[in-house]
Order: C-alpha cells, then sequence, then structure tokens
C-alpha cells in the first residue's frame, strides 16, 4: 500500500516543521508550503492525498486557499487550524475543511483525524457550500435552519 502523502500549509516555519514531523511519525509523507500561494504550486506539481492548512497566512490565507481548491473541484481533505482566528475555525469548515483544529496540534490527535478524514471517502467535499460573505461558487447553500454545512455525511 502506498503511503499517503499531506501538503502542510504554514507560514511559521517551527510550527510547520514541527506539524510535518507529527505526519511522517504518524505514517504519512508530507509536504511543507509556506502560504496558499505556494500550496496551489504544489498541489499542482506533486499528487497530494489531504491538506493540513493555517488559516492566518500572507499572500493567500488558508480560507481562500480552501475555497480554491473546492472551487478546482477537488474533493480532497482538508483541515484547517489556527491559533489566532480560533472564531474562523468553523468558517473553514462552511468553505469547505473536512475538520478543524486549534492550534497548537498536538501529534496524536492531529495524526486521529487525518486518518479519519483520509478514510471518509463516504463525503464528496468538493460541493462544500461556501460562505457568501467571501464568495461563492455555484453551489446551493444549505438547506434548513439545523444545515451548517452544505456537504453532509453522504
Amino acid at each position: 500500500m502506498l503511503m499517503s502523502t499531506v501538503l502542510i500549509v504554514e507560514d511559521d516555519p517551527v510550527c510547520g516543521r514541527l506539524t510535518c514531523e507529527y505526519v511522517r511519525a504518524g505514517g504519512y509523507q508530507a509536504l511543507l508550503a509556506s502560504d496558499g500561494e505556494a500550496a496551489l504550486v504544489m498541489l499542482r506539481e506533486h499528487t497530494v492525498d489531504a491538506v493540513v492548512t493555517d488559516l492566518a497566512m500572507p499572500n493567500l490565507n488558508g480560507l481562500r486557499l480552501i475555497r480554491a481548491i473546492r472551487e478546482s473541484g477537488d474533493g480532497m481533505p482538508i483541515i484547517a487550524m489556527s491559533g489566532t482566528n480560533v472564531d474562523q475555525l468553523d468558517l473553514a469548515e462552511d468553505y469547505g475543511a473536512n475538520a478543524s483544529v486549534p492550534k497548537p496540534v498536538k501529534g496524536p490527535p492531529l495524526v486521529a483525524l487525518l486518518k479519519r478524514v483520509i478514510e471518509d471517502t463516504e463525503t464528496d467535499w468538493s460541493s462544500a457550500w461556501i460562505h457568501p460573505e467571501f464568495g461563492s461558487v455555484d453551489r446551493q447553500a444549505p438547506k434548513g435552519p439545523d444545515s451548517k454545512h452544505g456537504a453532509g455525511t453522504g
């Protein structure tokens, strides 16, 4: 069985290296990009099975990166993380992230979450609803008052 490759998108070099170490210790290959623009280039150049992205970054922030990935139609798993914008973690899920975690991220919980989202083949995250305040794609908004996210569980 081939090892899954995870793209870590983090502008803090120390946090990026540490997150890569966690991911590698969990049995995954890890690539590191310093911002959303670099991540989009890496996604074109490499086969990536999942993305773990910070939200607060220069050039292209995590929310815009998530939106770009989903607008491309790619349903790969995405985990959003933030230490400064924890209120935006729910918004990241509205943009199409499979999950979100506050920083500092610990290794074992991150690896367990990665395993869960990579193995979740039931959900098509490419059709996730994108918050209208920050731009949208031609997808339907969630229906009903109890529906937080447009992408369901299958």
